[in-house]
């Protein structure tokens, strides 16, 4: 089976999202919120592989687990299609576990057949939305912070 398609796309599924731009935030506040839908296999014809034991995190611009946002766990996470409602600091080797809505399994995001619609795409086994803030402490220093949010999975 082919390995699986991730695509990000903002929460109203219109646009592909290479890069989540978070507006200034001063020290001691916490960033406007921003919701991603994390798909396998968007609008395919073709099955590919379940991506499972899927986490979310930051790494730094590098990939590694340095600076102050990612050590610090700046960057929270609710996962939408868990149905929580607080949010979960993440960065480094601090995860998160995530999963598609529907029937999908615990750590799942499915590969099946769909058409890229999530009203329609059955049992919204093909995507996992997650709505992601900056806290930023209080004793922050002050600057611009490049960093990557990492889905990690794994495939058969």
């Amino acid at each position: 089976m082919a390995n699986p398609k991730v695509t990000w796309y903002d929460d109203t599924n219109t646009q592909l999202v290479s890069q989540w731009l978070i507006p200034t935030t001063d020290a001691g506040s916490v960033s406007q919120q921003k919701s991603f839908l994390i798909w396998n296999n968007r609008g395919e014809n073709t099955a590919v592989a379940d991506m499972y034991n899927c986490v979310i995190t930051t790494k730094d611009s590098a990939g590694g687990n340095t600076g102050e946002l990612v050590m610090n766990k700046w960057i929270e996470v609710k996962v939408d299609t868990m149905n929580e409602t607080n949010f979960t600091p993440i960065g480094g080797i601090t995860t998160k576990a995530i999963k598609a809505g529907g029937s999908a399994l615990a750590t799942y995001i499915h590969g099946d057949v769909n058409d890229g619609n999530i009203a329609t795409t059955a049992t919204q086994r093909n995507f996992a939305k997650v709505t992601l803030q900056a806290n930023v402490p209080p004793n922050a220093t002050a600057g611009n912070y490049d960093f990557l949010t990492r889905v990690t999975y794994q495939h058969n």
